[in-house]
């Protein structure tokens, strides 16, 4: 297996503070056994300005089984930087009850641009939040496609594992529930608009990390 290496994304982007966890993924939420292992830590965190910072992204590290030419590398860490600023953005949209949706269309895209904002609506008006972090590792490209074909969109999947456990949708106020631990794997995919990568979906891959 083939390991990319870790480093700086050259192209400016904007970076958040993430203190939330992905209602992007909404059916995910239920996933999590809700068996009480310790005490409530969590409480609805202090917000930062969407525009807070800007900085390099640091492309994290990623394995991959594909021989990926130079081109391919290219999409893939067009693809992670998209990665990073999503996961960024849907712990700051939701970390906020939904009510800070900024730049909500940076990093996101089609599907997964509407389930952002349908789910910070749902949270707004149901006066909740979403308590712990959003996270990843394991990071793997499963697929690249570089399409010559200009009526197709360049595209990178990208699989990930995620701490379900450690995030929660609750009421505004209210502390972290106990949980015990719990992985997903998660598929999300990145697709080229114009000359920008943004996740235009995700979905889960499998109930444990693998």
């Amino acid at each position: 297996m083939k390991t990319g290496s870790s480093r700086p994304f050259r192209r400016p982007a904007l970076i958040v503070v993430a203190l939330f966890g992905a209602l992007a993924l909404v059916a995910l939420a239920g996933c999590a056994d809700s068996s009480p292992v310790a005490a409530p830590t969590s409480t609805l965190p202090e917000q930062v300005p969407s525009d807070a910072a800007t900085a390099e992204v640091d492309i994290p590290e990623y394995e991959t089984e594909l021989d990926l030419t130079a081109e391919e590398e290219e999409a893939v860490d067009g693809a992670l930087e998209a990665f990073v600023g999503y996961i960024a953005t849907i712990n700051r949209v939701f970390s906020s009850g939904g009510k800070d949706t900024k730049n909500i269309d940076a990093f996101a895209s089609e599907k997964s641009l509407r389930a952002l904002q349908e789910s910070a609506d749902d949270l707004t008006r149901e006066n909740k939040y979403m308590a712990g972090e959003y996270d990843f590792y394991d990071v793997r490209i499963h697929e690249v496609n570089t399409a010559s074909d200009s009526s197709q969109s360049e595209s990178v999947a990208i699989l990930f594992c995620s701490h379900d456990s450690e995030r929660a949708v609750i009421e505004v106020g209210k502390s972290m529930p106990s949980q015990t631990e719990q992985s997903l794997t998660i598929l999300q995919t990145a697709t080229k608009h114009d000359d920008r990568w943004k996740i235009s979906n995700q979905e889960l891959w499998s109930k444990r990390c693998e």
